[in-house]
């Protein structure tokens, strides 16, 4: 819900005590020894080594890292700590809600995994109260732990015969369970013909056993997940749609493709085969089909008019039974194991079929509430023609992250439209397991500062999920693919925020007062700031506003010798010049003798990323001579930060430094001083300055030594102080000449 400024995201959902991603394929595991992403490179592993892939995979979801010194050990002893850390780590690394009862643990790196594992009923420990974490772990111990782990988790094999294996006999009587069950999934193998079982295993095994397991797929009671997803369970009911029927004699058998299902006639004259609107088969009572369709024509169906026309396809009509079930979306990567209560096991998901973006679980309605004693499963190609989807979650799928992290969706802002969602609505996010209320609006800006936003991206007709000035992929831990689901959490519940948000720009020069105004080019003076030192604008390289001819006119007029691009990189520069009407001559001259750095920075302005570029920018301002200019694209965001942080440095008040913010906002969109848009515009600049000082959301900035915070920031970001004091002289210094 909106609380003071800001959206809460909700408590994730919990399915068993995984999350629900790493439940399901454990090859998303949340980082704990090492962060999730590019994989390290290690000088103790070969790049042809067997174990490499497997060293990459796990060091690249934060399952295990190195040793130290660039070091990964891979022949180095595994321990019970470090197992039992690593399945923590793929759990996603839950909180422990109390420490372990083991009288060995207090205060080891290990303590909170080996609390979680006794809470799991992972492990008893070795005896007399003691865990053992710096026990040396054998190849049976192994498998039997991680296959009794793939069973907690609904991994199905049946056990291998492990007689092939030179060294069978000497698996304990105790592993032998565990050991067929491991081989079987393939979690464990064996090398010569032998399995090693008492042989003491390697850090390099670990890695490749890890790798194997995180390949399985895991179905889940769908019981465990109704549990988790009861209130996402929407009103629904048969629509009106047109299929076909045939009476078939007993024993006649056929599979469904969509379920993956065999079925067999068990009744002459009883049973009757429909077809479904995508050719899906599936066999019900001849009582149920005179009950639940008409003839095509609306007409009432008789006995028959199947038993005259055994054997061959009539055409049916569905009634239309409005509000009679609840269904639930189930995202196509969840795979869930239904027991109807039929008797039929169904299978939600199965990868053998299509799904759409996922399938539905579905119940009757009972006194207005979803009866789950009666569940059943409809596949998510062919739900919206069966039944009514007007209440049931927008679902589509990430189908590019762009550069900054925005989601753009491969569905069109129209479906939110055509879903009864409106602009200034707040909406129920879900995506790659969390569930997020998010405002429905037209611009990143809409939002303040790190806060998300859904946009309908009106210039190019794309939905976007986006965290303004911030990852949203990164955050959150998005990829291309992943499902996202829409649905209403406050009607208008952000309509008053979102209407004092709405800004108007042109291009065209004549709608604006002068050439300073249209290119948002002004000199910063507040503080210390010597006069004609430091500039700010919008691009004058980048064409995309029809600024940059202007900007380019402007700099040179104030005698700019060094500029700060933070927006570009060098090859975009490069396009621009090679661009046909490229008019920004004085730039290009800047740019050719050196004098101008390619920042390419994101507008997350809290990433490391961005703070490591911010220092390179900066250090390339100490060394080189002004007038200084620094721009991104607008002059608005990425320069709005940098020139905060400048002014703060610099001595400047908080009034001057969100006044010269606000600028921006007179200078594109005409907003007027002291309106209340104004004010509501103005509290990004102050909720930058909190920032910059560490302050938390709705801090008073009264007392703050800004200056003291920017320099304090400047040292964080790995400014020295002579570096600093160097800064400050460059832009306090007055140009001679």
């Amino acid at each position: 819900m909106w609380k003071g400024g800001m959206f809460e995201m909700k408590e994730r959902k919990k399915l068993l005590s995984l999350t629900l991603a790493a439940a399901l394929t454990l090859g998303v595991s949340a980082p704990a020894m090492a962060a999730e992403g590019t994989a390290p490179v290690f000088t103790d592993v070969a790049s042809d080594a067997w174990y490499a892939p497997a060293v990459s995979y796990v060091s690249e979801k934060g399952i295990m890292n190195g040793t130290g010194d660039n070091a990964f050990g891979p022949s180095l002893t595994v321990t019970r700590g470090m197992v039992y850390q690593t399945l923590y780590n793929m759990a996603g690394r839950p909180a422990v809600a109390e420490a372990a009862s083991f009288n060995d643990v207090s205060d080891q790196w290990y303590a909170d995994a080996a609390a979680w594992a006794e809470d799991e009923g992972l492990t008893t420990g070795v005896g007399q109260g003691a865990f053992g974490g710096e026990r040396a772990m054998t190849r049976q111990e192994l498998g039997k732990v991680f296959a009794d782990y793939a069973d907690a988790q609904g991994a199905q094999a049946d056990n291998a015969d492990l007689s092939t294996y030179a060294d069978a006999a000497s698996v304990a009587d105790w592993a032998k369970d565990g050991m067929e069950r491991a081989v079987a999934l393939g979690i464990l193998s064996g090398s010569q013909n032998k399995l090693n079982p008492t042989g003491t295993a390697q850090r390099s095994e670990l890695a490749q056993i890890l790798m194997n397991f995180g390949k399985l797929t895991f179905e889940i009671p769908a019981e465990d997940y109704i549990k988790a997803h009861a209130e996402d369970f929407f009103l629904t009911g048969k629509a009106e749609y047109t299929i076909q029927g045939m009476m078939v004699s007993k024993d006649t058998t056929f599979h469904n493709d969509l379920e993956n299902v065999d079925y067999t006639a068990t009744d002459d004259g009883e049973s009757v085969v429909l077809k479904g609107t995508v050719g899906e088969q599936w066999v019900t009572k001849l009582s149920k089909v005179l009950e639940t369709y008409t003839k095509a024509d609306g007409n009432a169906l008789k006995a028959e008019d199947f038993t005259n026309s055994k054997d061959t396809f009539i055409d049916l009509k569905t009634k239309a039974e409005p509000d009679t079930n609840f269904a639930c979306f189930v995202p196509k990567d969840v795979r869930l194991t239904v027991n109807t209560a039929w008797g039929d096991v169904l299978h939600v998901n199965d990868p053998v079929s299509e799904h759409g973006y996922g399938d539905y679980l579905v119940c009757p309605n009972k006194d207005g509430k979803p009866d789950f004693s009666d569940v059943w499963v409809v596949n998510g190609a062919i739900f919206a023609n069966t039944y009514d989807v007007s209440r049931a979650p927008v679902v589509g799928s990430v189908a590019a992250i762009e550069k900054y992290g925005n989601l753009d969706l491969d569905i069109k802002p129209e479906v939110l439209y055509t879903a009864g969602l409106e602009l200034g609505d707040v909406l129920d996010v879900t995506v790659n397991g969390q569930s997020l209320e998010i405002p429905f609006c037209t611009a990143y800006s809409d939002v303040n500062t790190g806060e998300c936003v859904v946009r309908d991206n009106k210039e190019s007709d794309i939905l976007v999920v986006a965290i303004n000035m911030g990852n949203f992929a990164g955050t959150y831990g998005v990829e291309e693919g992943d499902i996202v689901t829409f649905t209403l959490a406050e009607k208008a519940g952000y309509l008053g925020q979102y209407q004092a948000h709405q800004l108007e720009r042109t291009n065209e020069r004549d709608d604006y007062a002068s050439d300073e105004v249209f290119a948002n080019f002004r000199a910063i003076t507040v503080g210390d700031i010597a006069e004609g030192v430091l500039y700010r604008t919008s691009s004058p390289v980048n064409p995309e506003l029809g600024r940059a001819a202007y900007a380019d006119d402007l700099i040179e007029k104030a005698g700019v010798k060094t500029v700060v691009n933070l927006a570009d990189d060098d090859e975009a520069i490069q396009g621009y010049f090679a661009a046909e009407g490229f008019d920004s001559p004085y730039y290009k001259g800047l740019y050719e003798a050196g004098n101008v750095i390619a920042l390419n920075m994101g507008v997350d302005y809290k990433a490391d990323d961005f703070q490591a570029k911010l220092k390179t920018g900066l250090e390339f301002m100490i060394a080189h001579e002004g007038p200084y200019a620094f721009h991104c694209t607008e002059g608005k965001d990425r320069a709005g930060f940098t020139a905060i942080l400048l002014e703060a440095l610099m001595g400047a008040s908080q009034e001057e430094i969100v006044a010269d913010y606000m600028v921006s906002y007179e200078n594109y969109y005409h907003v007027e001083k002291n309106s209340e848009q104004y004010k509501l515009i103005s509290e990004v600049a102050v909720g930058m300055l909190r920032d910059l000082a560490g302050l938390e959301k709705g801090a008073d900035l009264s007392k703050v030594d800004l200056q003291k915070a920017a320099e304090d920031y400047l040292t964080g970001i790995g400014l020295t102080a002579d570096q600093i004091s160097a800064l400050k002289t460059n832009l306090s210094t007055p140009i001679e000449g």
